[in-house]
C-alpha cells in the first residue's frame, strides 16, 4: 500500500468504521488512543506468539498499518505533526516543530513495537502523553 496525503486520513477512517461496528467510538482524541491501547492488550497473547499459526504476519502486518495510520493521524491533528511519507509505508513518520529544529517520530515502528514487544515499553498513551509534554517545553 502507498501512503499519502490524500489516503492516510481515509485508512484511519477505516479503522474507525471497523471498530464502530464493534462498539467503540475513536474520535482522534487522546482518549481514544486507550481504547486503541486496551484492545491490543486484550490480543497481546495472540500478537505475541511465536508460533505464528493463530496469526499471520499479513495479519498482524494489517493491524499495524491501519493502527499506525490512526495513532500517526491522532498525534498530527492533536499535536501539529506533518506525514514524511516514504515508498514503504512502514518508514512514514511525522514531524513536528521544536525549538529550533523539529521532533521525528515513526508511527508505525512505534506501534509494531507495541504490537511485537507488549505495552511495558510502548503503551501508545503513555507514548502520546510523552510527545505532548516534550513539545510543551517548546522555546
Amino acid at each position: 500500500m502507498q501512503l499519502t496525503e490524500d489516503n492516510v486520513a481515509d485508512y484511519a477512517a477505516t479503522l474507525v468504521e471497523r471498530l464502530r461496528t464493534g462498539g467503540y467510538a475513536l474520535d482522534y482524541t487522546e482518549a481514544s488512543l486507550a481504547i486503541i491501547e486496551g484492545l491490543l492488550r486484550v490480543n497481546d497473547s495472540q500478537f505475541q506468539k511465536t508460533d505464528k499459526t493463530d496469526l499471520p504476519d499479513a495479519h498482524r502486518d494489517m493491524v499495524i498499518f491501519y493502527n499506525g495510520c490512526y495513532v500517526g493521524e491522532v498525534l498530527s491533528r492533536n499535536l501539529g505533526g506533518v506525514w514524511r511519507f516514504e515508498e514503504n509505508w512502514s518508514d512514514s513518520s511525522l514531524v513536528f516543530a521544536h525549538r529550533d529544529g523539529g521532533i521525528q517520530l515513526f508511527p508505525f515502528q512505534k506501534v509494531f513495537r507495541r504490537v511485537t514487544e507488549g505495552p511495558e515499553e510502548n503503551d501508545l498513551v503513555a507514548y502520546y502523553q510523552g510527545l505532548r509534554e516534550q513539545l510543551e517545553t517548546a522555546s
